[in-house]
């Protein structure tokens, strides 16, 4: 009993450690006056490669450990180092016109989203193609199609954004007003975003499922993951209708419309997968 408690609450911290590390470099954060932008990534790169190290010495040493899908779940657990990331930032986009005097800080962001997308694409593949994923072969395909859709997704919204102010300098330089590019640039072409999340957030859903459903994962995971992409879809819904412009008190809502949080529950799958272990190694604590 008393090993239960301890592994629930291991796999708690688990849960929330990438906000416990975000938190804890949010000091160094490139958005607070005289941070140093290097500092912060020096600090990131060597938290994520100590994270890279940890799942490396797993997978040499205690592979028996884990369920058959640990590469796609070390993977997902990846996904830990771009969250930390733009948690550390401790600041939305800055959309305003200073973001021209720091552009690399957007930059950043993106570049830590784009990792993100890397690494669940990947991650994707192995488990489709893992023979112990044996959902039929129509749930395969579904998994598949949603998999391509959302990824190619993420690839062009972080382009866009990545480009964001570039694209702002040169709307600047052509004369035109300010305060109308946003509408141009972002509003315009939002039912992309929304689509996109359509797609994303369906893909978790029907993938946390299966993965239940073929014991590689314990319900809770599913669980957070149903709940949570469905209450991302209606987000995405009212996004659509209110064109951001959400009625008093459901502001809330954007939380599940920002890209990150998509990759927040893929996370999360990732832990359950690496905590899933196999039968006679609960002594063996993963990770």
């Amino acid at each position: 009993m008393i090993r239960k408690i301890g592994f629930t609450l291991f796999v708690i911290l688990l849960a929330i450690l990438p906000f416990v590390t975000g938190i804890a470099i949010s000091r160094h954060s490139p958005y607070l006056e005289g941070n140093p932008f290097q500092t912060f990534v020096l600090i990131w790169a060597a938290i994520s490669i100590a994270f890279c190290l940890i799942v490396w010495v797993l997978w040499k040493y205690y592979h028996a450990t884990f369920g058959r899908l640990f590469v796609a779940g070390a993977l997902l657990f990846l996904l830990i180092c771009p969250i930390f990331g733009i948690v550390g930032l401790a600041s939305p986009p800055d959309l305003s016109l200073k973001m021209l005097d720091h552009p690399e800080r957007e930059h950043l962001r993106y570049l830590f989203l784009f990792l993100a997308a890397i690494l669940s694409s990947v991650s994707f593949f192995f488990t489709l193609r893992n023979p112990s994923f044996n959902a039929n072969l129509n749930m395969k395909r579904l998994l598949t199609g949603l998999a391509i859709l959302a990824t190619s997704e993420f690839a062009w919204e972080f382009t866009h954004h990545y480009l964001y102010p570039e694209a702002l300098q040169e709307w600047i330089n052509q004369g035109k007003n300010v305060k109308d590019f946003s509408v141009h640039y972002d509003i315009s072409i939002i039912w992309i975003g929304v689509l996109g999340r359509y797609v994303q957030y369906l893909l978790i859903l029907l993938l946390s499922i299966v993965l239940y459903r073929l014991r590689h994962i314990k319900i809770w995971s599913t669980v957070l993951c149903v709940f949570f992409s469905s209450v991302g879809i209606a987000a995405s819904t009212v996004v659509y209708i209110t064109m951001l412009n959400f009625p008093k008190g459901f502001e809330f809502l954007m939380m599940f419309f920002i890209p990150g949080f998509p990759f927040l529950l893929l996370y999360w799958l990732g832990v359950a997968l690496l905590t899933k272990l196999n039968k006679g190694s609960e002594g063996i604590h993963p990770l």
